[in-house]
C-alpha cells in the first residue's frame, strides 16, 4: 500500500531516535576527555602544551576516515559501517582506562577521531533514506541536535562519575553505552526503509533523475560548483562552532570578566539556542519545501540568510560595551552559524544521486571538519599577535563573521540545482535504504 505523501512511519521515527542517540553518544565520547582533564593531567604529569596536543590529534585522521567511511557505506551499507564505527569508539573508551603514559593517551585520541570521523555524515545519510523529502529538514535536525544536547546531557552524569568513582569510570560508562546502542541498532535496522521514492509521483521523478545522474563520474559531482560552495559553507560553520566550543568561555571570563557563577550558566546558552534554532529553521525549511517542491526556495534560501544573520551578529557582538548584549549577539552568531549542520546534508540529498550519498556526505563532513582545525588555531594566533587580548578576540570574531558571510552568500546566490526541480512524473521502483 502506497504511503501517504510526507508521512513518516513509526519504524522511521525509531531509526531517527537511534541516530539521535548515536550523535549524543558521539559527543559524550568527545566531551569526556575534557571533563576528566584535570585528573588525567595530574596523574600523567602533563603540562598545558601537551594537553593541547591531546586535543589536536583527535582530528588527525578525522577527515580521512569521514571520506573512507562514506565510500564504504555506499559499498556494504550504512547499517554495517555505523555498527562497526560505534564498536571502535566503545573499544577505545574501554582501552583508555589502561592509559599510563602520554604516548598511549595520544594513540587513543587518534583512533577515536578516526572512528568518529564518519559518524555525523553516516547518521545524516541513514536518516535521509528513511524520510520523505518534505520531512528532511526536521528529521535531520532531530539527529543533529544530539551534538549540543550530547554535551549538555552527559556533563552532569560523567562529572558525577569522575568525582565519585575516578576518571576511568566515566570511560567505562561511555564504552558500555556504545555497545548497548549497537545491539539495539542491529535489531531495529533489519528492515528496508520507506523512502522518498514510495510516496508520490513527483518524488519518484526526483529519484529517477538522481539515478540517471548517478551514471556520471563521482569526481564531477565532487568538483561541482554546487558541492564546493555547500562544503565551504560547512567549513565556515565548523570554524564558528569550534571557536564557540574552545574560545568563547575564555573570552567571557578573561575579557568580559564574568564571575564563575555567571559563566557556568552563560556557557550553556549558545548550545540551548543552537538546539532551538535548528528545530525552528528546519521546520520552516520543510514547510517551504513541502509547498514549493524546490530545494532552492526550501533549503538554500533558508541557509543563506541565516548564515548572513550569524555574520552580522558576530560583528555587532564585538562592537557593544554591554556584557548582556555581547553575550546575546555572540551566542546568536554561534547559533546561526551552525545551521549548515542540518541544511547542508538536506541540500546534498537533492544535489547528488542516491548512489553517491554516502561518499558525498563523507566528503562534506571531511571538508567541514577542516574548519574545526583551522578556526581555533587561527583565533589563538590572532590573540597572541594583537595589541591586547580583547582586540585579538574581536578580530577573531570579525574574521569568523566574514567567513560566514562570504560562504553563506556564495550558497545563497550561486547554488542552483535546477535539473532536480523540473522533472516529469515517471514511475520507478522504491530505492533501498540501509543495505543488509
Amino acid at each position: 500500500m502506497e504511503q501517504k505523501k510526507g508521512a513518516v512511519s513509526k519504524k522511521a521515527w525509531l531509526i531517527i531516535f537511534l541516530l539521535f542517540l548515536l550523535t549524543v553518544i558521539s559527543n559524550a565520547d568527545k566531551a569526556v576527555i575534557g571533563f576528566a582533564s584535570v585528573s588525567i593531567m595530574k596523574e600523567l604529569g602533563l603540562n598545558a602544551e601537551q594537553w593541547g596536543v591531546v586535543g589536536s590529534v583527535f582530528f588527525l585522521l578525522y577527515s580521512l576516515s569521514a571520506v573512507l567511511g562514506g565510500s564504504l557505506a555506499d559499498k556494504i551499507g550504512a547499517k554495517k559501517v555505523i555498527a562497526g564505527m560505534v564498536a571502535v569508539w566503545s573499544i577505545v573508551q574501554f582501552s583508555t582506562i589502561f592509559v599510563n603514559s602520554f604516548a598511549y593517551l595520544l594513540v587513543t585520541r587518534i583512533v577515536l577521531g578516526a572512528g568518529e570521523g564518519p559518524s555525523y555524515s553516516l547518521a545524516m545519510t541513514a536518516a535521509s533514506k528513511y524520510l520523505p523529502k518534505e520531512k528532511l529538514g526536521i528529521g535531520l535536525t532531530l539527529v543533529s541536535i544530539g551534538g549540543p544536547l550530547g554535551v549538555a546531557i552527559s556533563a552532569p552524569l560523567l562529572m558525577h562519575l569522575i568525582m565519585n568513582y575516578g576518571w576511568r569510570s566515566a570511560f567505562i560508562a561511555t564504552g558500555a553505552v556504545g555497545f548497548i546502542w549497537i545491539i539495539v541498532w542491529l535489531w531495529a535496522a533489519k528492515e528496508k526503509a520507506v523512502t522518498q521514492g514510495e510516496s508520490a509521483p513527483e518524488e519518484r521523478a526526483s529519484i529517477v533523475n538522481a539515478a540517471v545522474q548517478s551514471e556520471t563520474k563521482f569526481t564531477s559531482v565532487l568538483f561541482s560548483k554546487n558541492f564546493i560552495f555547500v562544503a565551504l559553507c560547512g567549513f565556515g560553520t565548523y570554524w564558528s562552532f569550534t571557536i564557540g566550543l574552545n574560545w568563547l568561555p575564555n573570552y567571557l571570563e578573561n575579557v568580559r570578566k564574568l564571575s564563575e557563577e555567571t559563566l557556568s550558566i552563560v556557557v550553556a546558552l549558545p548550545w540551548i539556542m543552537i538546539t532551538v534554532s535548528q528545530i525552528t529553521f528546519s521546520a520552516i525549511s520543510d514547510r517551504i519545501y513541502h509547498k514549493t517542491q524546490s530545494v532552492v526556495k526550501g533549503r538554500i534560501f533558508v541557509l543563506g540568510p541565516v548564515m548572513a544573520a550569524g555574520a552580522v551578529s558576530y560583528l555587532l557582538g564585538t562592537m557593544v560595551s554591554s556584557n548582556i548584549l555581547a553575550i546575546a549577539l555572540l551566542s546568536l552568531g554561534l547559533t546561526f552559524g551552525c545551521i549548515t549542520l542540518v541544511m547542508g546534508p538536506a541540500i546534498l540529498v537533492d544535489l547528488v544521486s542516491p548512489k553517491h550519498q554516502g561518499k558525498i556526505q563523507g566528503w562534506f563532513m571531511a571538508l567541514t571538519s577542516l574548519g574545526g582545525i583551522a578556526g581555533p588555531y587561527f583565533t589563538g594566533w590572532l590573540i597572541e599577535r594583537s595589541a591586547s587580548q580583547a582586540a585579538g578576540f574581536h578580530h577573531a570574531f570579525q574574521v569568523c563573521g566574514l567567513i560566514l558571510f562570504v560562504f553563506g552568500g556564495l550558497v545563497w546566490l550561486a547554488v542552483r540545482p535546477e535539473k532536480y526541480e523540473h522533472s516529469d512524473s515517471i514511475k520507478t521502483n522504491p530505492s533501498e535504504a540501509l543495505k543488509m
